[in-house]
């Protein structure tokens, strides 16, 4: 391992017996003083607001009142994308653009936890789906569902991605995708879980392709970050070379990024999915990394991925970054959390 390397909530209420019968005000009385206590019980809520940070919607995933992660969209943003926050409510994620909605930061078309390709080819040309410089777009559509349970909350989201052309009939559609994001918190309010899902279909035929460092689904850190790269500590499996921020290997399983937010410091792990496609991880030092494959699609062909990304505060490294000790303690972790989820596929 290379130091730098290693750098609703539905209840259903039965009343089956009762001494005596209720009148239709006390029993209202009763059934509404019992789903507000599991309504209060439940740590897990959604709301649909403008995003408070800059332009566009938001949807907050909000554990105990406190926001734990946000789905951004919608007018003056690029493509959707997710914000995950940290344990005072701090930012962890690059939100690319400032309060102003002028683009701020390294790379400011990296955003949260997103999806895309720069090389999607067909009978419209070749449009970019990355950085979105030519009129392409991911619009959402529909947010379908927004629900929470005892144990998480769940978004559904529908986005269209659409060229910079259009056809004869002025359609402009790619591809329609049905992105599903879970968030929990197993355990317990340190860590945050991210279940990812990304049903693409294809509107007509075309190619998703590209190189590893512009497609896949990837997580970027927030742009102060940038200015701390060489404190960054990344680890991955297989525990391969990954000079200059590449490493082709079809059988990655995880990557884990570890670095610094102010004075805390965080670990995110992508869990890759023993059913995905895999080519290629793409990784770098400001906190950008992420998987890449290619596809062939035709008209209507559907294909599904999933991710899962943790977060953690974590301990501090030292100047050469973590100890021998800590570093098997952390690889130990990471196996142990890919096999939990391998189990679901």
């Amino acid at each position: 391992m290379q130091q730098k390397a290693l750098r609703a909530v539905t209840s259903q209420f039965i009343l089956t017996t009762m001494k005596k019968p209720y009148s239709n005000r006390l029993l209202l009385t009763a059934l509404f003083a019992i789903s507000t206590t599991v309504a209060a019980a439940n740590p897990w809520s959604t709301r649909h607001i403008e995003n408070p940070d800059g332009p566009g919607m938001a949807m907050d995933i909000l554990y105990e009142g406190n926001p734990s992660a946000r789905l951004i969209y919608g007018e003056g943003q690029m493509k959707p994308f997710l914000h995950v926050f940290g344990l005072e409510g701090e930012l962890l994620t690059n939100p690319g653009v400032d309060a102003e909605g002028d683009t701020a930061g390294r790379f400011p078309h990296h955003r949260g936890i997103f999806i895309g390709w720069n090389r999607v080819r067909s009978e419209l040309g070749n449009d970019d789906l990355w950085h979105l410089r030519r009129n392409e777009s991911m619009e959402v559509t529909d947010i379908r569902t927004s629900a929470v349970t005892d144990d998480y909350a769940e978004i559904v989201a529908e986005i269209v991605w659409r060229s910079s052309n259009k056809d004869d009939a002025g359609d402009n559609t790619l591809l329609r995708e049905t992105r599903t994001l879970r968030i929990s918190k197993p355990d317990g309010q340190r860590n945050t879980t991210v279940d990812a899902t990304f049903t693409l279909t294809a509107a007509r035929d075309l190619s998703l392709g590209g190189d590893l460092q512009h497609a896949g689904v990837h997580f970027r850190a927030h742009r102060d970050v940038n200015d701390r790269a060489n404190e960054t500590i990344y680890m991955w499996d297989p525990d391969v070379d990954g000079g200059r921020g590449r490493i082709v290997n079809p059988e990655m399983r995880w990557c884990r990024l570890v670095y610094p937010i102010s004075d805390q410091w965080y670990s995110t792990i992508q869990l890759n999915a023993p059913s995905n496609p895999t080519e290629e991880l793409s990784w770098r030092d400001y906190g950008r990394f992420g998987f890449f494959f290619k596809r062939e699609m035709q008209q209507d062909e559907s294909f599904t991925i999933n991710y899962r990304f943790i977060t953690s505060p974590v301990r501090a490294p030292g100047e050469n970054g973590f100890d021998q000790s800590m570093a098997d303690a952390i690889r130990k972790l990471s196996d142990e959390a890919y096999q939990t989820y391998a189990e679901h596929f």
